[in-house]
């Protein structure tokens, strides 16, 4: 237990000897941290709006006006053993009318004298088919039946969905590795530069029988509370930023931020992760 506290102060003795260097190192992983935490907020969010516009995303199936009951019976068990397929309306002539009637305020019988709409299936994917290559191969095989006039759906509006959405994720995806890479990066020569500068104490140290694990444990404990000081400043400034949004600009800006605690042991965890990395990386080379 003693030796294990004195490696443990031996860490904090080496991070506060770095001064610059450390902070600076420390200054990047809050940096990086912050942007990922950010960058999984307005995702998650991003990905609930996109779910929920695809949740009144729906496929229109009209029928030839010479469908008759039988055919459409049979279409109907089929739709209703599509995998993909999580519920469906049949639309009549007349409720096709009456639909009609409610959104255009006139009965189309008096305006042109005969139904010229033709009956209709409405139809709803389950959540995980609510895409774009689902939705062109359930029509495809949809589309095969004789009684089948038309299959009409929001082409663009899912193109434009899936497009942003993966930009989004490919910009922070990106973003985070880039500044991960830097802080691993930083927090590497950090360490360097405190093996560096402690290489006399270092050579007495085995001189007198150090173990290669106890000289290398002071610097791993380093690398690990650079990381984990950044990843706690990045936390309370995600909090900070949460309890000023929804406080005080959720009038202006009409947005909630919802921050739990998973979130910010994730965050936590990630900075301990780039602290560890980056002190081993620097000493399988020196140590």
């Amino acid at each position: 237990m003693i030796v294990f506290w004195f490696l443990i102060r031996e860490g904090f003795r080496g991070l506060v000897r770095s001064k610059f260097a450390g902070a600076f190192t420390i200054l990047i992983v809050w940096i990086t941290l912050t942007i990922l935490g950010i960058g999984y907020i307005v995702s998650r969010d991003m990905v609930n709006a996109v779910n929920s516009l695809r949740a009144q995303f729906d496929i229109n199936i009209f029928l030839e006006q010479t469908a008759n009951q039988q055919d459409i019976k049979e279409f109907a068990s089929h739709l209703k053993s599509v995998e993909e397929v999580g519920q469906y309306k049949f639309i009549s002539k007349s409720d096709a009318a009456e639909k009609f009637k409610d959104e255009f305020g006139k009965d189309i019988l008096t305006v042109l004298d005969h139904n010229p709409l033709p009956p209709s299936f409405n139809v709803q994917l389950k959540p995980v088919y609510r895409n774009l290559a689902s939705v062109e191969s359930i029509t495809s095989d949809l589309s095969k039946f004789s009684i089948v006039d038309e299959i009409k759906y929001k082409k663009n509006f899912l193109i434009i969905l899936e497009k942003y959405q993966r930009a989004i994720l490919y910009i922070i995806t990106g973003t985070f590795l880039l500044f991960g890479f830097i802080s691993i990066v930083l927090i590497s020569n950090t360490i360097k530069m405190a093996i560096f500068s402690r290489r006399n104490i270092i050579s007495t140290m085995k001189l007198l029988g150090a173990t290669n694990n106890f000289v290398r444990a002071p610097f791993v404990i380093e690398g690990i509370l650079q990381g984990f000081i950044g990843a706690s400043l990045a936390s309370l400034v995600l909090y900070g930023l949460s309890y000023l949004l929804n406080n005080h600009l959720q009038s202006i800006i009409q947005y909630t931020v919802e921050i739990d605690l998973p979130l910010f042991i994730a965050i936590i965890v990630f900075g301990i992760l780039m602290g560890l990395t980056g002190s081993i990386r620097a000493i399988r080379k020196f140590l």
